[in-house]
């Protein structure tokens, strides 16, 4: 009921006998309506409080929000850069002329004997030899192999006079990609490396049926360089890959 229908229910009479001056009717319905407007006043005093709980409560979740969004960020980002760390290959370092001119005089006979991809094939697999044993193989030497095979080591200038030699040559992909990983450091799939090479020229062989008998460790690779080349190779080794 409102202010106006309460001032002519007071004028008809229609709270039975009790009958209203007109200061009384003035008393009562001010001191109402006095009431309605505090009433009001706290209503909106109580949705103004909860509104700002809400306020706080959701700007306390963006908080909350916030900062786990920015403890698995600088988490995602250190375990990227922990990644990285173990996958990343050794930087190239530069090969000086007289190692290349060196290294043409180690690849000579080869550049003689095979053209095309045929040398990149021979070669690679000639130097693949320095870091996998074969079944079979007795004192580095292979089965069904002759005996005074070339041997020709892996280091950067040996790799590099190979890379500089694809354009010239037009070496397949395949053997420009294994190049590239070698010359990065990147011996994680030799042996896969070494099949790869084989099965360019039709050998298709499956790890399975591979003739590697292991990849040697670093001690044994050590030892086959010291046979093969000597101090002076063992020196190359460990300034290029040590």
């Amino acid at each position: 009921m409102n202010f106006n229908n309460m001032k002519d229910k007071m004028d008809q009479g229609v709270f039975g006998e009790i009958h209203f001056t007109e200061k009384e009717k003035y008393k009562v319905l001010n001191t109402i309506h006095n009431r309605k407007i505090v009433k009001s006043k706290n209503l909106l005093k109580d949705l103004l409080s909860l509104a700002a709980c809400v306020i706080l409560l959701i700007g306390l979740g963006y908080l909350s929000f916030g900062n786990q969004l920015k403890k698995d960020s600088m988490s995602l980002e250190k375990k990227n850069s922990s990644t990285e760390a173990v996958t990343t290959t050794q930087p190239v370092p530069k090969v000086s002329q007289a190692e290349l001119d060196r290294a043409a005089k180690n690849f000579e006979q080869m550049a003689n004997d095979q053209k095309g991809d045929d040398f990149f094939y021979y070669s690679m697999i000639t130097m693949a030899l320095q870091k996998l044993e074969f079944k079979g193989e007795e004192n580095y030497r292979l089965p069904m192999s002759v005996e005074n095979i070339k041997r020709i080591q892996f280091d950067r200038a040996n790799l590099q006079y190979l890379k500089n030699k694809v354009v010239e040559l037009k070496a397949s992909e395949p053997y420009q990609k294994i190049l590239d990983k070698w010359i990065k450091g990147d011996f994680s799939t030799i042996e896969n490396d070494y099949l790869s090479i084989r099965n360019i020229k039709g050998a298709h062989l499956q790890l399975s049926e591979s003739p590697v008998l292991k990849v040697r460790t670093a001690e044994e690779e050590q030892k086959y360089i010291e046979h093969f080349f000597g101090n002076e190779g063992l020196q190359i080794d460990k300034r290029d890959w040590q």
